[in-house]
């Protein structure tokens, strides 16, 4: 075990007195075994961890065809697979999952006989941010390893765990409302009976102004958002200053982070954004590296490939889509599944783990800008030192493509423009999207969120 794991992690014991060395409760001994190993695993080559991932690879598919009635129809046509070898060469040959096969599986994809230990079981549903929301199972197995990852990502980022911690994040509870959200003694289930932290803070998606003063009441130091949210908050605090003293670091998940607002996050604010990149489905797909703003794939979690429209791997920087294949989800499990998904592969990372590199998460199909040439661009809110958040500073945006010509501009919580203004902001808006697209300004009281609180910055609604 490395010694900067043994030392950053202070475990809680479980018989009173002793205090060191701590002695934990065997499923806490569990998780810190899994995290030992993890420490390890992470620095295997992307060949080793590929080896090791076909050896749980080929029991959650055997297991599928034995047991899960989609898989037993699905995967009817292949030879018996009775060992990684023959797994390894029939790989590319596996169906693909498609979000519209999920939906029309329903009960199908669930395990007739799952394993005993691994139960109970609960359903899942997906918010539905692709218009297809999906039902999957979960369980104590996909639990522990959410819960290892989330602790993982808390060491990668050395946080200190006697620090407070707030979220705003949709939620039902009651509790979370504005202007004094929920408290929590602990920041949650991953961390709980594993070590003692400070209290956790919660609100609910509710106003930029209720947010901020929110967060300047509670004063964390390290916060958890969407980048909507996030981008909004940043906004406010440049205009009105008051950024809370305490806040040392941000994460997000949930939407695609753009680039531009990293580095508007820095500008404003002075202090690391992190982002995660994770399923309801599937739990962790990719945590950004330590040291580098690209993504490390979970590969003790899952398999994740990038593959082009001809189904076969993406090279480096090429953008692909995203499938993946959970490790541990006996329940229901997913194989070669379209998250649907658009992401770039990276280097080999420099900071020392095989972990395999995302360079970037893109967004969805329908995250993508449609040119009049017949190209596809995944757009960027910045360009010949123009910045879509410089020139509605203050307001709400959102850019959604109508046509192969025409590209709307709603705006919210911001004065309408003049016609020499909205005339000087238009032929601003071609430079950045390098195109004479016609531009549809509308003025409106507020822009919905989708389901789950989530907020596309990007649509395209060209068929």
């Amino acid at each position: 075990m490395h010694n900067e794991f043994a030392v950053s992690l202070p475990v809680t014991s479980s018989i009173p007195g002793i205090l060191w060395p701590a002695v934990p409760t065997p499923m806490v001994a569990q998780l810190l075994s899994q995290l030992n190993y993890f420490s390890i695993s992470e620095r295997l080559s992307e060949s080793q961890l590929w080896d090791m991932q076909l050896v749980q690879l080929l029991e959650v598919i055997n297991f599928a065809r034995k047991t899960v009635p989609y898989y037993q129809e699905k995967f009817a046509h292949l030879p018996a697979i009775s060992n990684v070898n023959q797994l390894r060469d029939l790989w590319q040959q596996l169906p693909f999952l498609t979000r519209h096969d999920l939906q029309q599986a329903k009960e199908s994809i669930f395990s007739k006989e799952p394993y005993p230990s691994h139960e109970p079981s609960e359903l899942m549903t997906s918010t539905g941010s692709t218009g297809m929301p999906i039902t999957v199972k979960g369980n104590i197995a996909t639990q522990f390893f959410w819960n290892a990852i989330t602790v993982r990502d808390h060491l990668w980022r050395r946080h200190d765990f006697d620090k407070t911690y707030a979220v705003i994040r949709f939620t039902e509870n009651p509790a979370a409302k504005p202007p004094y959200g929920a408290v929590f003694d602990n920041w949650g289930v991953a961390t709980h009976r594993v070590v003692t932290t400070g209290k956790c803070y919660h609100l609910t998606i509710c106003t930029t102004e209720e947010e901020a003063k929110w967060l300047q009441h509670v004063n964390p130091h390290y916060l958890n958002c969407n980048p909507s949210t996030l981008r909004e908050l940043t906004q406010y605090f440049a205009e009105h200053g008051g950024v809370p003293s305490n806040l040392s670091m941000i994460h997000t998940n949930s939407e695609i982070l753009e680039p531009d607002l990293r580095k508007m996050v820095q500008e404003v604010l002075k202090i690391p954004l992190i982002d995660t990149y994770s399923t309801r489905e599937l739990g962790y797909l990719a945590l950004q590296c330590p040291l580098h703003e690209h993504y490390h794939v979970q590969s003790e979690n899952v398999l994740v490939e990038i593959i082009n429209d001809e189904g076969k791997p993406c090279e480096i920087d090429e953008p692909g889509h995203v499938v993946v294949t959970g490790l541990h989800n006996f329940a229901s499990p997913l194989i070669r599944y379209y998250v649907g998904d658009y992401a770039t592969k990276g280097e080999p990372c420099s900071c020392g783990r095989g972990l395999p590199v995302i360079k970037r998460v893109l967004g969805r199909q329908r995250n993508v800008l449609k040119m009049p040439d017949g190209r596809k661009i995944w757009p960027s809110f910045s360009s010949n030192g123009i910045r879509l958040m410089d020139m509605f500073s203050g307001g709400q945006f959102q850019v959604i493509q109508k046509s192969l010509s025409e590209i709307h501009i709603n705006l919210a919580h911001i004065s309408p423009f003049s016609d020499e203004r909205e005339a000087e902001l238009k032929k601003q808006l071609q430079m950045v999207f390098d195109y004479p697209f016609k531009f549809v300004f509308n003025y409106l009281e507020k822009i919905e969120r989708g389901p789950g609180g989530k907020y596309e910055d990007f649509k395209c609604e060209v068929a």
